[in-house]
């Protein structure tokens, strides 16, 4: 486990940011530690999704960043909460209560760590993913999890004998503001299987960053 502290915090700025969209808003700053979270397709029902997407393009164009704190606050009630609520109700087939399933994605995931990212805490919920990661590349840190999630895919999907998408496409990543948000981040993601009222073996969570 790797120690981190203030002096290795790269500080949020919203002048050294740069924005792009596709249904989701994406950040992207040198140096930043993101908080991702990738779902599977069928993780959300498809209206409820349609409507999220919806308000998830049309709110920020009517209120554009920078925001101050409060904003920021009201975005992530408005978005994150709402999205982290859906993911843990339950719906869908869930594939990923089975664990050679999840040992899947964590290889994936590992192929690329120390590459093109530093893979610090995460979790696999039945569901979905969330995962604390640096990028050691200057890129969106949703395209550094693409090689990962697309492994991923084919090796469950061969597993399953399925076939189609496993995994909704964009990821949802947001970067983490300061050392009391990264705080924040790290104990949701160790909470988030104890919240959900999963059972030890429906889950996979590893602690990878002790803050100091």
């Amino acid at each position: 486990m790797r120690n981190i502290t203030s002096a290795d915090f790269t500080p949020f700025d919203w002048a050294s940011v740069a924005k792009s969209q596709r249904r989701l808003p994406h950040l992207t700053q040198a140096g930043a530690i993101y908080f991702v979270t990738f779902r599977l397709a069928d993780s959300v029902p498809l209206e409820v999704a349609r409507r999220w997407n919806d308000d998830i393009t049309t709110w920020p164009a009517a209120n554009p960043p920078p925001w101050p704190p409060e904003m920021e606050r009201v975005y992530h009630r408005r978005f994150t909460m709402r999205l982290e609520r859906w993911l843990d109700a339950g719906h869908g087939a869930c594939v990923l209560k089975q664990p050679e399933l999840r040992d899947e994605i964590t290889a994936s995931l590992m192929h690329n760590d120390e590459k093109l990212y530093e893979l610090r805490d995460y979790v696999i919920m039945p569901n979905h993913v969330h995962a604390l990661i640096r990028p050691l590349v200057v890129s969106p840190a949703s395209k550094l999890l693409g090689a990962a999630k697309g492994a991923s895919a084919r090796r469950i999907n061969a597993r399953l004998g399925a076939h189609g998408a496993l995994w909704m496409d964009e990821s949802f990543d947001h970067i983490v503001r300061g050392m009391d948000s990264l705080k924040k981040f790290q104990r949701y993601i160790a909470d988030n299987p104890v919240k959900a009222g999963l059972s030890a073996h429906e889950y996979t969570y590893e602690q990878r960053w002790e803050l100091k």
